[in-house]
């Protein structure tokens, strides 16, 4: 009776949780107001298309003023020729005597490793 009771009372809930809820384009701008999320998650969370998305954080005053640039996706660049272009990496390592360090550096044309500890 009381698993009964709480079941219709949570339906009740729930319908006048969600009746008063702006549609998808209004909860999007209701959230980068609180939120400033960039328009890939905007997109995500509401169902958005992209344009729409791009359209509600570049009316935003707030992400005008700090302009943050957005990256497009790609891939790592890649040398022409050998030792043009390199990726380097500097990670910590357990200390073993004096080095403490290894550094990595991948040249992008061939794929030679060179790695040296510090």
């Amino acid at each position: 009776f009381i698993a009964e009771g709480n079941r219709r009372a949570d339906q009740l809930a729930a319908v006048s949780e969600f009746a008063n809820l702006p549609q998808k384009l209004e909860q999007a701008k209701l959230s980068h107001a609180l939120f400033y999320q960039n328009a890939l998650a905007l997109t995500r969370m509401f169902s958005l298309s992209r344009s729409q998305a791009r359209a509600i954080v570049a009316t935003c005053p707030t992400c005008q003023k700090h302009q943050v640039p957005s990256f497009g996706r790609g891939v790592n660049p890649r040398g022409l020729n050998t030792c043009e272009v390199w990726q380097m990496d500097v990670t910590h390592i357990p200390e073993f005597g004096r080095q403490k360090y290894v550094h990595v550096s991948v040249d992008t044309f061939s794929g030679m490793v060179f790695a040296s500890a510090h």
